[in-house]
């Protein structure tokens, strides 16, 4: 143990200014890091009232507090949570302090209960505090002006690339001669480069700002693969490969375009670096959960390089030509899976193909909903069978003017409105001739066109299908995947999805 002059040395020399006080709040005791805090040598500090360390404003409440204190004293720090609290220097000068208190046993000369306080300035951890909420606060206002962008930009910039692809398509069906054909196809190869690198860039913008939120439902797994196996069968039989997709009865509770823009890049990327065979889709279940694995006998990649391939803007060297892409596809599958609790994984060899495999987690299995259909086929229109009539309701003259053109040339009865309002009274003029809406999400102030729909459907007393075009942001799209017989279709849209998608609607509906 100690010896007393050890331990007044070592409360001497303590880093922390602590100051003895007895009941009557004068100071009897202070150590050398408080007569250099406050300013004063230690012999003029002793025998001053402790309210002389206190601002001039705060020493009413100060004395009340140590009153108060003093009928029922305990180890505790003072006041902080109630009040930011200061000390005077004697100079005059003031700093924010944190100080604590602890009751003495023994009792002063005044017969009262000794206090020991320790006091630190708190000037740096306050500027600290400070400048971290400021960055909190300007990083909040950078994020909700980039939600603003975001909103903005997926609508606008993508309709007069929307325009762009329509007239591009309606300009195929009016060419005959075989080198103005090739100029349009170039063309619409390069429109779609540049959809793709927009949607892409939004998509990574959208997921690292985090105003992506998940909206969960029961999502058959084959109602979404089938779903993707019409999108890429005409892909792969014009590369002369093989998509193959396991069946499956599996159920997730998940974020339907999340978990379909996953598989929709996962099989996007095996198609692309795959030059024979083909890519196919299996299931694996496990303890843990359930495994989905797209493999392909692709190009395969190098094992150094396994690492890299989420990263942004990472291409595998083909040695031959480039695929088409700009390195996003994948880092936008890791951060969706991040988002909904899944991994991803890679396995390869070079030259005999890659394997991804998206590991789900046993807790977002759930059964399926009754009623589901596990493996939907495409319900198109017969030939001898007459084409829908459609109302087209898009408030942007260029793209309403394009898709009227489009659908025209496809042999599509159409009939146009620029707005909610005008699309309600075109129906109760010609409801009957109607079969089938296509629909801008954004309609205008408080509009949109799942609400329009709603009406539309109780004017008509029937479940009018629907395609909902888009490049909103909206948490409201996530309803479209579960309400029946609408499709959603992402802008800007190809003209031969927006007719697959009537023709499977209209056959449905049929």
């Amino acid at each position: 143990m100690p010896g007393p002059a050890l331990t007044a040395g070592m409360v001497h020399h303590a880093p922390d200014a602590l100051l003895l006080v007895d009941g009557q709040g004068v100071i009897i005791y202070v150590n050398a890091a408080a007569a250099s805090l406050f300013g004063y040598p230690a012999a003029e500090l002793a025998g001053l009232a402790i309210e002389q360390l206190v601002p001039e404003q705060s020493r009413g409440i100060h004395a009340r507090y140590r009153a108060g204190f003093s009928r029922a004293p305990a180890t505790r720090e003072m006041g902080a949570r109630l009040v930011a609290l200061a000390a005077r220097r004697r100079d005059g000068t003031e700093f924010p302090a944190e100080i604590r208190l602890a009751p003495i046993e023994e009792t002063g000369p005044d017969g009262g209960t000794l206090v020991l306080a320790a006091v630190r300035d708190v000037t740096d951890r306050r500027r600290i505090t400070d400048e971290l909420r400021a960055a909190r606060a300007e990083a909040d206002s950078a994020n909700q002006a980039k939600s603003r962008f975001l909103a903005t930009a997926s609508h606008d910039l993508r309709q007069p690339l929307q325009t762009l692809q329509l007239l591009n398509a309606a300009l195929t069906r009016r060419l005959t001669s075989d080198a103005d054909l090739d100029l349009v196809q170039r063309q619409q190869a390069a429109l779609e480069s540049m959809a793709d690198l927009l949607n892409a860039l939004l998509d990574i913008t959208r997921l690292e700002s985090g105003a992506i939120r998940p909206n969960l439902d029961r999502v058959p797994v084959a109602d979404v693969l089938a779903d993707l196996q019409r999108q890429f069968e005409a892909v792969a039989a014009a590369r002369n490969l093989a998509l193959g997709i396991a069946p499956t009865t599996a159920c997730v509770r998940t974020d339907r375009i999340l978990f379909r823009q996953i598989l929709q890049n996962l099989i996007n990327n095996a198609l692309q670096y795959t030059r024979e065979g083909g890519v196919t889709v299996d299931f694996r279940d496990e303890s843990a959960g359930l495994v989905l694995r797209v493999a392909d006998t692709g190009v395969g990649i190098p094992a150094p390089e396994l690492d890299r391939v989420f990263d942004e803007y990472y291409r595998v060297d083909t040695k031959g030509p480039r695929p088409r892409g700009f390195g996003l596809g994948l880092t936008i599958v890791r951060q969706i899976s991040r988002l909904l609790g899944y991994t991803v994984k890679v396995e390869s060899e070079l030259g005999r193909g890659t394997t991804f495999s998206l590991h789900i987690p046993a807790g977002s299995l759930v059964a399926m909903p009754a009623g589901a259909n596990l493996a939907p086929g495409p319900a198109t229109a017969g030939p001898d069978v007459p084409k829908p009539g459609v109302l087209v309701v898009e408030d942007d003259p260029a793209v309403r003017d394009a898709l009227d053109l489009v659908l025209t040339l496809e042999g599509y009865p159409t009939r146009v409105a620029d707005s909610a309002a005008a699309a309600l009274h075109t129906f109760t003029a010609s409801g009957a001739d109607i079969d089938v809406v296509v629909s801008d999400f954004q309609l205008g102030p408080g509009r949109n066109g799942l609400e329009l729909l709603e009406e539309l459907r109780h004017m008509a007393g029937r479940d009018l299908p629907a395609v909902i075009l888009s490049g909103d942001t909206s948490p409201v799209l996530a309803r479209i995947g579960a309400v029946p017989r609408v499709a959603m279709l992402r802008k800007p849209v190809d003209a031969r999805q927006l007719v697959v998608k009537l023709e499977e609607l209209f056959g449905a509906a049929g």
